[in-house]
């Protein structure tokens, strides 16, 4: 079955909007009817995924605040990747309107599809309609600007094509393995320079042997390229005998650490930039989730700018000063 997701005026496919929402929302999932029905979809940019009958099966919306909602596909077509697609649409939709970033409220229970989809969870988990959920958040690239024939046409017709990814893909992971696979991969590609933000620089992840090597490739690799860490405490890397320690040692003209004095909590996050083109995060530094890109410039330089303050307000940490570092 082929589905088309194409862009519909409220106004004119309200029917079919409200007959896939009610369906999904008000009678599997108990919503009060009257808040799904919030007075804000005269506001909003909405998405129909229909089949090669020209049936209706899944809707989407997205808000001028970014905020994408009312995602739902009929029973008998999920698991066909349909809500793929309608999250597709919503994204590359806010990008073409020069968004930096969309958000939604997950229901918990799919979460895992979002964090596919690029997102990231932001916060602590709430009640909405009888429903826990999670706040997501995806940052965007630079829009492309749009063509004349789509600004001059408000629906596209299901003869068009179907959205297309305009963006970089963003990896997923949720494992200690995929986590050290995406970190290995982002170090891989520095050229220049790289950048290092993680409290305990994990052992789990930064001292492992092809990690460490790579790091050492890299600082080796030009006159000028450069490793920066920061750090928040240096006690794990001391009594455990960090291997970046040592290599820090003796590339102390190339590999530079401080100590960022900041309270470490669940919500601390760890991430690694390089080149300002790719990064590589943990949204918690304690767990093994996060997403990496390497060609997602605009977002690398946020980390990058994040990186700058923190690394001005750092200093050298005398635990490590005295290993000569």
């Amino acid at each position: 079955m082929t589905v088309h997701v194409i862009k519909v005026d409220w106004h004119a496919r309200q029917d079919a909007l409200k007959d896939i929402r009610f369906e999904v929302f008000v009678n599997e999932q108990n919503v009060p009817l009257e808040e799904e029905l919030d007075g804000l979809d005269d506001r909003c940019s909405h998405f129909l995924a229909l089949n090669d009958a020209g049936q209706a099966v899944g809707c989407a919306r997205l808000l001028p605040t970014g905020q994408i909602g009312r995602m739902a596909v009929r029973q008998p077509q999920r698991g066909l990747g349909i809500g793929a697609q309608l999250l597709g649409a919503a994204v590359a939709e806010a990008q073409a309107l020069g968004m930096n970033k969309v958000f939604l409220h997950a229901q918990t229970y799919a979460e895992e599809f979002y964090r596919k989809g690029g997102f990231i969870g932001l916060g602590d988990r709430f009640m909405d309609a009888g429903i826990e959920h999670t706040t997501m958040e995806l940052m965007l690239p630079i829009a492309f600007a749009r063509s004349e024939a789509h600004l001059q046409s408000p629906i596209m017709q299901p003869s068009e094509s179907s959205y297309q990814e305009t963006r970089s893909k963003p990896i997923t992971f949720d494992s200690r393995d995929t986590c050290l696979k995406a970190l290995l991969s982002t170090l891989l590609a520095a050229k220049r320079n790289a950048v290092i933000l993680s409290p305990y620089l994990d052992q789990d992840y930064f001292a492992q042997q092809d990690v460490v090597q790579a790091l050492s490739d890299h600082a080796r690799s030009a006159p000028k390229a450069t490793l920066r860490i920061l750090i928040m405490s240096s006690k794990h890397m001391v009594s455990r005998g960090h291997p970046l320690v040592d290599l820090a040692r003796r590339l102390d003209e190339k590999i530079k650490i401080r100590l960022l004095d900041e309270p470490i909590t669940t919500q601390t996050s760890s991430f690694v930039c390089v080149d300002q083109s790719g990064y590589w995060l943990l949204p918690d530094h304690t767990l093994p989730s996060g997403v990496s890109d390497l060609g997602n410039p605009v977002l690398a330089q946020r980390f990058m700018e994040t990186f700058e303050t923190a690394w001005e307000k750092a200093k050298p940490d005398p635990e490590l000063r005295e290993l000569r570092l």
